[in-house]
């Protein structure tokens, strides 16, 4: 036993019949012995005690991420079998390196073990298992967006509504004005609760005074939009809305919402809806995503997207923002999650 698991190069053989065999083999060509048996541990305890030992979660990440891949059927189906319910927990900080971890893990089985009864079944499930967990991801992130950029629309919604009450707006005018918008507001807000979007949009289009004084319903509405995913009825409600004084916000809020969901291309048109988008821009964009796309596992998607969103900068002959600087800049960041 003690022989088969020397390193370095040395010959290994079979703790069995003694037949000479290659480091790599998970059960001996001659007799059929398994070598998992031989192990004192397991991968996942081994794994466990490593964790145990770090006290940062980027190096817990790394220790996972770099943990070998047992190749006998033993221990990979007790390896296989101790990371799935870990991949699911996408609340842990350490779940990304498990997928990735688990992304090996099938491989290697696809490989070395295609027709076992055991390992089979984890292969074949694992698009859809992976499918599941992107969608709870793009779920999550959706109602973290809400809960980070609510508050700042909120926010700037009252700031409208000091500027309006301090700038010293004629009290009759003032008072007829609010009457109107607070009614407004309540109509959108009935119709928001009641899941009827197209009155609700149809009080909003409907209301002919200043539009900053209903800011509340459009953020209300536009919420709701992505609440349920219709990003191009919020599109065009931030169009309506026009380019006014907080229409950043608005049109910020479509751009995060785009990413979160992988809409990357079309998050693209909200970059500066105010102007062309200047090279900094253009890139951190284009950054974003890209670390977006391999944290998701999505390696070679972002590779296509490189090589594509680059050609942006195709005229740029010189300086910080020509097309092979950013390329090689961007490939970097891909190679660091190989």
């Amino acid at each position: 036993m003690s022989e088969y698991k020397k390193k370095g190069g040395e010959v290994l053989h079979c703790p069995k019949c003694g037949e000479i065999v290659p480091e790599s083999a998970s059960v001996c060509p001659v007799c059929g012995f398994e070598f998992g048996e031989i192990s004192a541990n397991s991968s996942s305890l081994a794994l466990a005690t490593i964790l145990a030992q770090l006290e940062y979660d980027e190096d817990k990440c790394q220790a996972i991420e770099t943990f070998p891949i047992p190749n006998s059927k033993v221990d990979l189906l007790e390896f296989v079998t101790a990371l799935k319910p870990r991949i699911k927990n996408i609340d842990n900080p350490l779940a990304e390196a498990y997928m990735v971890k688990y992304q090996e893990v099938i491989e290697k089985i696809k490989v070395s073990f295609p027709q076992d009864k055991q390992l089979k079944p984890f292969a074949d499930e694992f698009d859809a298992l992976y499918a599941s967990i992107e969608a709870k991801k793009k779920k999550q992130g959706r109602q973290n967006w809400f809960s980070e950029h609510s508050k700042l629309i909120i926010t700037s919604l009252v700031i409208v509504i000091a500027l309006i009450v301090c700038g010293g707006v004629l009290i009759a005018f003032r008072d007829t004005a609010a009457n109107k918008a607070e009614l407004c507001i309540q109509a959108v807000n009935k119709s928001v609760n009641k899941d009827n979007l197209k009155q609700a949009r149809n009080f909003i289009e409907g209301y002919k005074n200043d539009k900053d004084e209903i800011m509340e319903s459009y953020v209300t509405l536009l919420s709701k939009y992505f609440d349920e995913g219709m990003w191009e009825d919020a599109k065009s409600l931030v169009e309506f809305y026009g380019q006014g004084q907080y229409t950043g916000d608005l049109n910020r809020g479509l751009y995060n919402y785009l990413l979160a969901t992988g809409e990357y291309d079309k998050a693209e048109e909200y970059i500066n809806v105010e102007a062309k988008p200047t090279d900094k821009e253009y890139y951190d964009y284009i950054e974003e995503c890209v670390n977006m796309m391999c944290q998701a596992g999505m390696l070679a998607p972002a590779e296509q997207f490189v090589a594509k969103k680059a050609l942006h900068f195709a005229s740029n002959r010189s300086g910080y923002y020509t097309k092979d600087r950013v390329q090689e800049r961007l490939e970097k960041i891909i190679a660091a999650y190989k």
